[in-house]
């Protein structure tokens, strides 16, 4: 499967090739990737003698550019699909849930592309004229090493906010789903729109590692970026920019505190520059062979002319333990929007599951959740004061 990512790659990368720029000396020290499989392209695209002139390359010539591309390029991604019940609107369905495709390369030294494309993805407006969903572009940014301390990030790229956002991904989450912090929080503009986007911006972000341990791990970690404050692969809809910093503390391997705050102005209904700060902060404890313990709490808040534009407060706590192969766990979760009381999205929810990882590419996870909402919910929704969901889903890693 990889071979065949990595052939419909392969343009991508000789296209990138043309407009990689490095000097003599980097460039004696460490070609490019590019440069390295264009050279193995050139069997390829070599005339021919006129004996042969209009014949085809062969599978051979094209075996032996993907074997230099496969060489400098790391290609990797998954496939997440199951069977999901929703007691909340009845919804029975299997589902292809995620695809992503990765690409990871080399470009020149101390500076790396990271590509990430994905299909079945569940952001508003981006199905087609029969409710399908279409692929977009996730990840698309390079990052330039200067020293462990000081890194720099350009593109689009996963903001900073919060554990689930930043530094978990759904190949490593203990559950089907993040929390609602990471879905309407750090994942979505509660002024500029109102559903997900995946928690990437297009911007620039510093970001470093600082005061290393003898065991291994750095004590610091900071991360400061400046971005569109839009959806992503979206211009800015204002002159405005978002700034976002985070700050990471671990006075011990296996734990660590997290800081992360947002601040921006954004086209709302009624204001074109209209403010809003978020704040997450949390708490995780991991270990390996033991106990996965962590908490997060947020909030955002929007005011604007002395009236109140966004209000919502966030938490949640998991607790979950490494068993072998298995990783059972249980996560409460809960969401208050204060300026639209009577959404489903205020609830307290408790989730209970087990995540069974037999091979490092597989991992099989099942997911109860059963949600709990007050009088103002169950009033709007036909007096509904629960609403249960069941996940069962695969991820399959290549």
């Amino acid at each position: 499967m990889k071979r065949i990512f990595a052939m419909m790659a392969c343009c991508m990368a000789m296209t990138a090739a043309y407009a990689v720029e490095t000097t003599e000396a980097e460039a004696s020290e460490s070609p490019s990737v590019g440069e390295k499989v264009l050279e193995a392209a050139s069997t390829v695209s070599t005339p021919m003698p006129s004996s042969a002139a209009g014949a085809a390359a062969t599978p051979g010539d094209w075996n032996r550019v993907i074997d230099k591309f496969e060489k400098y390029v790391k290609v990797s991604g998954y496939l997440q699909t199951g069977y999901n019940y929703n007691s909340s609107n009845g919804a029975s369905s299997f589902q292809a849930k995620r695809l992503r495709l990765i690409l990871d390369g080399q470009l020149i030294k101390n500076g790396s592309v990271r590509i990430q494309i994905e299909a079945f993805n569940g952001i508003a407006g981006s199905t087609n004229g029969n409710g399908q969903k279409n692929i977009q572009v996730m990840d698309a940014f390079f990052t330039y090493k200067f020293k462990p301390a000081f890194q720099v990030r350009v593109g689009q790229f996963y903001t900073p906010m919060g554990y689930e956002n930043y530094d978990i991904s759904p190949a490593t989450l203990e559950t089907v789903d993040f929390s609602n912090i990471c879905y309407r929080m750090a994942c979505r503009n509660a002024i500029g729109y109102d559903f997900v986007d995946y928690g990437r911006d297009l911007g620039v972000m510093l970001m470093g590692d600082l005061f290393p341990s003898k065991e291994g791990f750095n004590h610091l970690s900071y991360n400061l970026a400046l971005t569109n404050g839009s959806l992503p692969t979206k211009d800015d809809t204002n002159k405005s920019k978002d700034f976002i910093g985070a700050l990471t503390i671990r006075p011990a391997k296996m734990l660590n505190m997290k800081l992360a705050y947002n601040y921006g102005q954004y086209k709302g209904s009624e204001y074109n520059y209209t403010p809003m700060n978020r704040f997450i902060g949390g708490i995780w404890y991991n270990n390996p062979t033991g106990f996965d313990l962590r908490a997060e709490y947020g909030w955002l808040n929007s005011v604007k002319n002395g009236q109140t534009m966004a209000k919502e407060s966030g938490f949640y706590a998991l607790a979950a333990y490494h068993a072998g192969q298995f990783l059972p766990v249980v996560r409460y979760d809960m969401y208050h929007d204060s300026m639209n009381k009577t959404s489903t999205n205020n609830y307290n929810r408790v989730l209970v599951g087990c995540t069974w990882q037999p091979l490092k590419a597989l991992k099989v996870q099942a997911n109860y959740a059963l949600s709990l909402y007050n009088d103002d919910v169950k009033a709007a929704n036909g007096n509904k004061g629960t609403a249960s969901q069941v996940q069962i889903m695969g991820l399959f890693m290549f």
